[in-house]
């Protein structure tokens, strides 16, 4: 009874609930012999198909297994002498201890950038700014929380102007510069990190990839369950092909 209710709820609530009305006016458009349905037909199969977790899984497990994360033991060998985690959006809200707080993705960065400092004891750079007027500026926001949990203010610097992947690395780029660092950890979400480090590569920073915030298991289990609709997997779905439409982008020189 639990896993029907579960169907149900996947057909009822959005997405699925508009690829059932979706099918049903095109059942209608068959029906009628209208013009349109078979394009009709097209649409929805594509909504549908992004809407699971099944291909959502194969979109964006290619950019999460990109890279493989070394070990602490091989991080230390590397002697990287600073932590670059990258944006990933925040909010004005109350907080704890003050206003703003992070996104789920950024929030897992932090989470992996924390116990990595802790084990090189090596400075962070904060990138991250205020991208609209109803945002909040992250590298503050994250400085806040990071001292919150213990971290030592002197460890984290700020750069809070940039809006977007390409300001991050220029940005930060210029911070390097100024405290003499030459070989950075990179720390992003999976799903960002390939398009980050053709940019880091682009501006000549050999840069040591990080991968946090991983939104698949690595095995995909064949279930019922991941061929329904949600919005999760819908999001996802698009979360990966932004990237891949980015990573073009830099190939075709238009960031």
């Amino acid at each position: 009874m639990l896993y029907l209710v579960k169907i149900f709820y996947a057909f009822i609530i959005p997405p699925g609930g508009i690829i059932s009305l979706l099918i049903l006016f095109n059942i209608y458009l068959y029906w009628k012999k209208i013009k349109g349905k078979y394009i009709l037909s097209m649409i929805t199969l594509l909504f549908y198909l992004l809407s699971t977790n099944f291909i959502a899984y194969h979109l964006v497990k290619p950019l999460e297994n990109f890279y493989q994360n070394k070990t602490i033991e091989q991080l230390k060998q590397d002697k990287n002498d600073v932590i670059i985690m990258l944006g990933g959006g925040a909010i004005n809200v109350a907080d704890i201890d003050g206003e703003g707080q992070v996104s789920g993705y950024v929030a897992n960065r932090m989470i992996t950038v924390m116990r990595l400092q802790k084990e090189l004891d090596i400075p962070i750079i904060l990138s991250g700014g205020k991208v609209f007027e109803d945002t909040g500026r992250e590298a503050d926001i994250e400085k806040r929380i990071f001292e919150g949990m213990g971290v030592n203010s002197q460890a984290l610097i700020l750069e809070n102007q940039s809006r977007n992947t390409v300001e991050n690395v220029q940005n930060s780029k210029v911070i390097m510069e100024e405290y003499n660092f030459t070989k950075p950890l990179v720390i992003t979400s999976g799903f960002h990190l390939l398009r980050a480090m053709e940019i880091f590569a682009r501006e000549g920073i050999e840069a040591t990839p990080y991968v946090a915030d991983y939104q698949m298991s690595d095995e995909l289990v064949f279930s019922i369950f991941n061929f329904l609709p949600n919005n999760g997997s819908l999001n996802t779905s698009c979360m990966a092909i932004r990237e891949y439409l980015g990573i073009l982008a830099l190939k075709l020189k238009m960031q």
